[in-house]
């Protein structure tokens, strides 16, 4: 999957989120494509501002997934002799992005990419919540941040911060309210049922970690993902699994789990395949698929949950387990993104995110806009949980029986 360019940038990656990148770099939310981390370094300085544009447009114009539905050429030297700052370039940037008419290929200022990457390296400055996408409601919280310590619960409603009302504002603009520095404080106002809550929290830098594990009852592993963002993802989960080697199954949360690494879904789902197809990557060029190598770690059943919080690289991972027999899905409706994109940095550490392929689960299904469907579907968030503990007790006790019978 390494694509190696005549034109050399200054670092590319692959993704899959779902959600708006500021709300992502505030909140945690992951917009749902795919991400695969490719490095690559310029031969050039950054000299002349109008090299970020000109970059931006070679770029889009080489990998842009929907290149044919644009008429990319009369961008090419639209704003000739209009750059002269980085400002302009990226105002004429973000002019070509929007004409685009893609809300998955995007401009990043040069803060947003810097966050960016502290996110992959499983780094955060914030509270560590992840919001809906329509309201400003708490989905989850991330473990050991500010807003786990704070006492925060899923479904609060913040209806205030730092005194300002949110009734008439999207997640987005709460999310930039949200944003600050580092040790700065923030007071939130939130609606937790009938009762109206005050918290104040601190801004502070604290480690990701994507990914968490229990046992239940009845011996039964519970693993949470929350993200597939953090480059570490996989060695935490690996680390996980090597003390569950016992237990009589793993339920594997992916609930509000909204994408990241394409590297890191693929890697996964390989620790759990023996064989098969994982996905197949679809570009204006040529079809690439890529299958399990064995590297299996657990072969103990595995039921994966989902809703429709869970986007791009967690609906890779839910297909592969699902259509190769390997996991039983049970849930909601996944949220249907099925494209990959590229994060690429440019001359003066400013960034893009360009679609440039789609991909489709093992059997050639291209969930985008569609989404995954569980084996069953269960609305309610508990009895999802209770339903999978089921399914595991059940299986379980009919591979004892099995065994007896073949004795």
């Amino acid at each position: 999957m390494n694509n190696k360019n005549h034109f050399k940038y200054l670092k590319s990656e692959f993704l899959c989120f779902k959600f708006n990148l500021s709300t992502f770099l505030v909140l945690f939310l992951l917009s749902c494509p795919i991400v695969f981390v490719q490095k690559v370094y310029a031969d050039f300085e950054f000299q002349r501002p109008d090299l970020i544009y000109t970059t931006a447009w070679n770029i889009i114009n080489e990998k842009f997934y929907f290149k044919k539905t644009c008429d990319l050429n009369t961008w090419e030297n639209k704003f000739k002799n209009k750059i002269n700052n980085a400002d302009d370039a990226h105002k004429y940037i973000n002019k070509l992005v929007k004409e685009l008419n893609d809300p998955y290929t995007q401009f990043l200022t040069q803060e947003d990419f810097k966050e960016e990457q502290n996110v992959l390296n499983s780094t955060l400055v914030g509270i560590g919540i992840k919001l809906a996408s329509d309201k400003p409601i708490v989905l989850d919280y991330l473990q050991g941040s500010p807003a786990q310590e704070a006492g925060f619960e899923k479904r609060d409603l913040i209806i205030a911060v730092n005194g300002k009302n949110t009734k008439r504002l999207s997640s987005k603009k709460v999310a930039l309210l949200l944003r600050g520095p580092k040790d700065t404080s923030l007071t939130l106002k939130i609606k937790r049922g009938k009762d109206i809550l005050t918290k104040t929290l601190m801004r502070r830098e604290f480690e990701i970690k994507s990914v968490s594990a229990k046992i239940l009852d009845n011996n039964i592993a519970y693993i949470k993902i929350d993200s597939f963002f953090p480059q570490n993802t996989v060695a935490l989960l690996k680390g996980e699994l090597a003390k569950l080697m016992s237990v009589n199954g793993i339920v594997l949360d992916l609930r509000n789990n909204s994408g990241g690494l394409v590297k890191n879904a693929v890697e996964i789902a390989d620790m759990f395949l023996d064989e098969g197809k994982i996905f197949s990557t679809v570009t204006n060029n040529n079809i690439q698929n890529e299958y399990a190598n064995s590297s299996i770690v657990t072969d103990s059943q595995i039921v994966v949950l989902v809703n429709e919080n869970t986007a791009s690289a967690s609906e890779l991972l839910a297909g592969a387990l699902q259509e190769n027999h390997r996991a039983l899905v049970i849930g909601k409706r996944t949220f249907g993104k099925g494209l990959i994109q590229e994060i690429i940095q440019l001359p003066d550490q400013s960034g893009l995110h360009v679609t440039t392929a789609a991909y489709l689960t093992p059997s050639g299904l291209n969930i985008n806009k569609r989404g995954i469907i569980p084996n069953e579907t269960i609305f309610d968030e508990e009895k999802q949980l209770i339903r999978a503990e089921e399914v595991l007790l059940a299986t379980n006790k009919h591979s004892e029986l099995n065994l007896v019978a073949s004795k």
